[in-house]
């Protein structure tokens, strides 16, 4: 697969994500919808450059490689564990108050660690995704 469809897959869940978060939490009218894309878009390319740095090994190391393309349900396993992560964010149990400076008011937000590592873990999935398509295969040597 090739790295500009994985990159802008990412970029795509990732914004999607994020903007679903932010209509969850701190949603306040058109000037919100306006602003929060962009925000999100730069976020989530500071993710990409960070996930694909941590991913670099898989991409470099032939071996490594091989193994991950091989394995490549992988990414599904992890994807769901960051989906569980992300949801179990939002549960009662494991959410945060934080006050609103506009309101001074507690309110109810995800948990920063459980929410902002899913999302790093769905963009890593994303972003290091080869789908088995036979083409695709390295030849054994």
């Amino acid at each position: 697969m090739n790295a500009a469809w994985q990159i802008t897959s990412a970029l795509i869940v990732g914004v999607c994500y994020y903007m679903l978060a932010m209509a969850m939490t701190v949603y306040d009218g058109i000037l919100s919808m306006m602003f929060q894309p962009i925000v999100g878009t730069i976020l989530t390319l500071i993710a990409i450059a960070m996930m694909s740095l941590l991913g670099l090994p898989i991409r470099l190391m032939r071996p490594l490689n091989d193994w991950w393309r091989k394995h490549w349900w992988i990414v599904f396993v992890i994807g769901t564990i960051a989906f569980l992560m992300m949801y179990a964010s939002w549960m009662p149990q494991f959410r945060t108050k934080i006050l609103d400076p506009e309101t001074d008011m507690e309110v109810a937000s995800f948990h920063p660690v459980l929410a902002v590592g899913g999302w790093l873990l769905t963009i890593f999935a994303v972003l290091h995704f080869y789908p088995p398509l036979p083409w695709m295969r390295s030849k054994p040597q």
